[in-house]
């Protein structure tokens, strides 16, 4: 038959045609005399799938197989599959990958399909192998953790020492994502970690370079997503799970708690979770060591301690900077006049710094929990937090949550507001007066 020519057809549809547009398309393939008629049916336009990567790759001197040589971890499985002499038999092994990594393979249904002469038990060709790892290597060039089913047909032909096969089929198999983590947060994160694997794997020492650039604390969505998609519950330690509930309240809010917790970790352990969990993120769970896996879970657990614990005078000083900066990022019609005067407009706590420890899976910096306002008000309204304290030297979060409440109540409509001329004493002394009734009803008893 003329190879060539069935080759060029072949070129034709996958070069030309498909790359035009994304779905499925379905080769047919007629034997004729000489050749093969080729043609090519497509289905309905689908959308990109979620592990396919939009950033171009540079294939040399990189390999998409990297970490565990598929042949090998295939090879172990077939080992273990006896195909009857002259008989046939399916195969389904399932191969899960991370990223371009094969992390492993399963094998999820062994079925003899023809008894064969009843003659002695034939193994597989490493042919067959092979060729399975050549069908699986595309879908090796794709993002996040996913499985590969891949069916293979065997049969032991007559005079031959092993049994010969092929590949039937090969798909991904998706799981569903948590429900936490919507649509636009899992593109988002997936985008951010296609750009650092792209770098890395192209250069590992500028790669390492420019995420020691961005740091951590720029870096706390890409931790966050990691967790969601991939599960890591290897992270999870010994006590409330305090972590993995913090991480799984949604990208916003959970980036913004993993902000904050990186900045009360000491210099060393913040930059020891910063290079673990790359380490994770870039080459797989499987990378880590023993003493890495225990130094991870350690730095868990101390994070875990420090939710619990409150906050000292110098975590405040560097909360209070963090919550200025990241209110600014916020709310950039206020910034000007925050820098022009900064003494004069300070960002106010609605639950104050004292009390972050009662409320270990929140951030205390979100946006929710800041408000812009000017100074003289800022005063009255650590007065009455002042009583609240001496009221109740014991708060419970509910107690907290109760005074946050009056004094929004009575204040609020002074948050986030630039006047040039502050409101008249009478009107803040009103507001503070009524106020601080609320909060002796409330919680009433010696002051």
């Amino acid at each position: 038959m003329d190879a060539d020519a069935t080759l060029d057809s072949l070129r034709t549809v996958f070069e030309a045609y498909a790359r035009r547009r994304s779905g499925e398309v379905r080769l047919v393939l007629r034997r004729q005399e000489s050749g093969w008629a080729v043609d090519y049916e497509s289905g309905s336009p689908a959308g990109r799938p979620p592990e396919a990567k939009s950033l171009p790759v540079r294939w040399e001197g990189t390999s998409a197989l990297a970490r565990e040589s598929p042949a090998e971890g295939l090879g172990r499985l077939l080992r273990a599959v006896d195909v009857p002499a002259g008989g046939s038999a399916r195969v389904v092994a399932v191969a899960t990958l991370e990223d371009g990594r094969v992390e492993g393979w399963e094998l999820a249904r062994f079925q003899v399909t023809h008894r064969g002469d009843g003659g002695a038990a034939r193994g597989v060709s490493e042919a067959v192998r092979d060729e399975a790892v050549k069908v699986l290597q595309p879908f090796a060039e794709g993002l996040g953790p996913r499985a590969v089913r891949v069916e293979l047909v065997l049969a032991h032909r007559e005079g031959e020492a092993r049994a010969g096969g092929w590949v039937e089929d090969a798909r991904v198999v998706r799981t569903s994502l948590p429900a936490e983590l919507d649509e636009d947060a899992v593109a988002e994160y997936r985008a951010l970690h296609e750009d650092i694997l792209r770098r890395w794997r192209e250069g590992v020492h500028e790669g390492f370079a420019w995420l020691a650039q961005r740091g951590v604390e720029e870096l706390a969505l890409w931790y966050v997503g990691g967790v969601l998609i991939k599960g890591a519950g290897f992270l999870a330690v010994r006590g409330g799970g305090i972590v993995l509930k913090a991480l799984r309240r949604g990208k916003e809010a959970a980036a913004g708690w993993l902000r904050t917790m990186l900045t009360r970790l000491p210099g060393g352990e913040k930059r020891a979770f910063e290079r673990l969990w790359a380490k994770v993120q870039l080459e797989g769970e499987k990378a880590l060591s023993a003493g890495e896996r225990e130094e991870l879970r350690a730095l868990m657990a101390r994070i875990e301690q420090l939710a619990t614990t409150p906050l000292t005078p110098h975590e405040k000083t560097e909360l209070r900077k963090k919550a200025r900066e990241f209110y600014k990022s916020q709310n950039r019609h206020l910034v000007s006049v925050m820098d022009s005067h900064p003494e004069d407009w300070p960002v106010h706590h609605r639950r104050p710094l004292q009390y972050a420890h009662l409320f270990p899976v929140e951030d205390i910096n979100a946006g929710s929990n800041l408000a812009l306002v000017e100074v003289s008000i800022h005063h009255r309204i650590n007065r009455l937090w002042d009583w609240f304290r001496q009221a109740r030297p014991q708060a419970t979060a509910d107690d907290v949550l109760k005074a946050a409440g009056i004094i929004d109540g009575r204040f609020g409509p002074w948050y986030h507001r630039v006047t040039q001329v502050p409101p008249p004493a009478k009107t803040l002394e009103g507001a503070e007066n009524a106020a601080l009734e609320v909060l002796k009803r409330v919680f009433p008893g010696p002051r």
